[in-house]
């Protein structure tokens, strides 16, 4: 009957392997993790082979390192193309701060350990198609003097003087022209530009009654107020137009608020009638003037106004409320005043009946 044959070669747990009575060249085998020794003395020996992984074990392997496991180049291969697939993108890259997304921002280094989503700012500004915009104001004549190729550019207040590298540009009777010093100097003075030259050379102003002014440029404007109705003060940058102290108006006033109110120490009417609920279309509106006194510390008030419910005139005080439309002969403290006369003419006194 056949037999299987087979050779084994000394063998064992590493941890336990043995430290003597080796034979130089004689190999051994450590059953704990795989490895394959050969023994170089009789107390020493070397490791001569490592494991080779897979994929699914490189991807172990690889998250806690290991000197002691190869990898095959497919399985390496492997590795590396989906851990760049998996950082493709900027806001996958541990170094990059990528937040409050906006138009026209950009990455900058930030000088230390990542790349940073900012908007440019300041001086100049860019948009999401990548135009530039430099800020008003923040190219000055000094920045152009100093770097305009050959003698550059001069800018000051009444000078513009430009070198074209020979040839320039000069002002003349007839315009500008090339100086034969090949310096271009341009002088603009107040006899240079006049009204004239200007498309717009006045301001039209325009008043109520439909008659329009023009001012040309250079004039000065004055504005004036009516005598004792409209007060005016240019001072600094500001014109003020106002009330003076004391007002006349030569026309009539009409007031459609709701209240005028009169802080003064005496009211003086020409009028000899004055004309009270001129709105009544109802007869729903007590007609008439009351007044407050205080005796005490409570306001009280009294007057003298027609009743329109009882289509008399009553003649009152100590109402602790105030008259509105109509005056409230319910309202606290509300009674008929007295009244003392020279002389009743042509008057029939009723003491009415029960």
């Amino acid at each position: 009957m056949a037999r299987n044959n087979a050779i084994q070669i000394r063998r064992g747990a590493d941890a336990s392997a043995p430290t003597g009575s080796m034979l130089a060249g004689e190999p051994l085998f450590s059953s704990d993790n795989a490895k394959l020794y050969i023994a170089t003395t009789a107390t020493e020996k070397s490791w001569v082979g490592a494991q080779i992984l897979n994929q699914s074990a490189l991807d172990n392997a690889f998250g806690e390192r290991s000197d002691t496991k190869l990898a095959t180049s497919s399985a390496i291969y492997d590795y590396v193309e989906a851990r760049i697939a998996a950082k493709d993108a900027l806001s996958e890259l541990v170094d990059t701060t990528i937040s409050s997304l906006a138009t026209g921002n950009m990455l900058l280094y930030d000088g230390s350990d990542s790349w940073d989503n900012k908007v440019m700012s300041g001086d100049a500004t860019i948009n999401s198609s990548g135009a530039l915009t430099i800020a008003s104001g923040a190219v000055e004549g000094s920045m152009l003097n100093a770097n305009v190729p050959g003698d550059g550019l001069e800018i000051s207040s009444n000078k513009v003087r430009v070198d074209l590298n020979g040839a320039s540009l000069d002002r003349s009777s007839s315009g500008m022209k090339i100086a034969d010093d090949g310096v271009v100097t341009v002088h603009i003075t107040d006899a240079n530009v006049t009204n004239a030259k200007m498309a717009n050379s006045s301001i039209t102003f325009g008043a109520d009654s439909g008659t329009d002014d023009p001012v040309s440029l250079g004039e000065t404007i004055d504005i004036v107020g009516t005598a004792n109705e409209v007060n005016t003060v240019v001072s600094g940058n500001q014109i003020q137009i106002g009330l003076p102290d004391d007002v006349t108006i030569a026309g009539n006033l009409t007031v459609s608020g709701d209240t005028v109110t009169t802080n003064v120490a005496t009211v003086s009417i020409e009028d000899p009638l004055v004309f009270y609920a001129s709105n009544n279309a109802g007869n729903a509106v007590d007609i008439g003037f009351y007044g407050k006194y205080r005796p005490s510390s409570t306001d009280l008030y009294c007057g003298l106004s027609w009743d329109a419910s009882d289509t008399e005139f009553i003649l009152y005080e100590g109402n602790q409320a105030v008259p509105s439309t109509a005056v409230d002969k319910s309202g606290t403290g509300f009674t008929l005043s007295d009244l003392r006369l020279g002389a009743i003419h042509a008057a029939t006194v009723d003491g009415g009946s029960y």
